[in-house]
């Protein structure tokens, strides 16, 4: 059986009998496991946003035995805040993709982006290479 590119993208070249990740290359009958995972991250917009929320929350408590309008004002402004903050984290989370190639002589090949797409056509060229090498 002649070798067959089944997926050529970036440094990642995978044929029915060997995946190359860069000049780093595997034989498809000695890897044990693929798997691509998701991972959320917090937005960093909505960390900023948290904190200033509870720098304004302090404020407000230290604001309240002086001028309790005030205080209310700025405190109600802070709880706002972190409102957004959670509303945003909750809505636009950051995900992180990591895709885990894992060989039967415990090698792990990892690769860390936000491009999940790319991570599952990786994992889906990888496992349809098992199919072509199985006896």
């Amino acid at each position: 059986m002649a070798e067959q590119t089944l997926l050529k993208a970036g440094e990642a070249e995978i044929t029915t009998k060997v995946v190359k990740f860069g000049p780093i290359s595997y034989q498809v009958s000695n890897i044990g496991s693929v798997a691509v995972y998701l991972e959320r991250k917090f937005n960093p917009i909505a960390v900023v946003i948290f904190i200033a929320a509870a720098g304004l929350g302090f404020y407000a408590y230290q604001l309240s035995p002086t001028n309790l309008h005030d205080a209310q004002v700025v405190g109600a402004v802070a709880a706002t805040a972190a409102v957004i903050a959670i509303v945003i984290q909750f809505i636009w989370p950051k995900k992180v993709y990591t895709f885990v190639l894992k060989t039967s002589s415990n090698d792990v090949h990892k690769i860390v982006s936000e491009n999940g797409e790319y991570l599952t056509d990786l994992q889906g060229a990888i496992e349809q290479a098992f199919v072509h090498c199985a006896p």
